[in-house]
């Protein structure tokens, strides 16, 4: 959550860290710790007039956009993680993709990543179903090996295959 008045340059965003009841009717008391603003996933709203009207933290982090499905095919495929939330840490572990189609069937073709439109291929450790076993051919693992300025920035992740194109957004967060 966000919670800050006025709004100076960055507002403060809040994580819940821990909620007790205090009574059988309702009252509860919550343990926030603070955390860092992201302009990437935390959105503030604004009228016409420039007055912030709403704050909402996380805004983006469960939106993940998918292409459209071919029209000129009637098979559609899903990008899926594992893990709790779509995010990479920078210097953390590898995260597991695994490529769905509705057919049931594999379909051959290639992944790419792209961080503000540019490829990331140079800033990640890929594994594939010949460089691990516990990965069969619809999977990846990825690895995040950049650094600290790419906090923030979303990771994009796309399986194209002759028949679909499939899209994932990881976001880049901090150990």
């Amino acid at each position: 959550m966000i919670i800050d008045a006025p709004v100076l340059t960055q507002p403060r965003a809040w994580r819940v860290t821990k909620i007790n009841r205090i009574s059988p009717n309702g009252l509860v008391r919550v343990t926030l710790a603070q955390t860092e603003f992201n302009a990437h996933t935390d959105y503030i709203e604004t009228n016409e007039d420039g007055n912030v009207i709403g704050m909402w933290a996380n805004f983006f982090d469960n939106v993940t956009p998918q292409d459209p499905p071919d029209t000129e095919s009637d098979i559609t495929s899903t990008i899926s993680f594992s893990g709790l939330k779509p995010e990479l840490k920078v210097g953390g572990s590898y995260k597991k993709l695994t490529i769905t189609f509705s057919d049931d069937e594999s379909h051959d073709g290639e992944w790419s990543y792209e961080i503000d439109g540019e490829s990331a291929i140079d800033l990640l450790t890929i594994l594939t179903s010949s460089d691990s076993s516990d990965v069969n051919d619809n999977q990846i693992k990825i690895k995040f090996i950049g650094d600290d300025t790419y906090i923030g920035k979303v990771l994009t992740v796309k399986y194209t295959s002759d028949e679909i194109t499939s899209t994932i957004r990881l976001g880049i967060v901090g150990l």
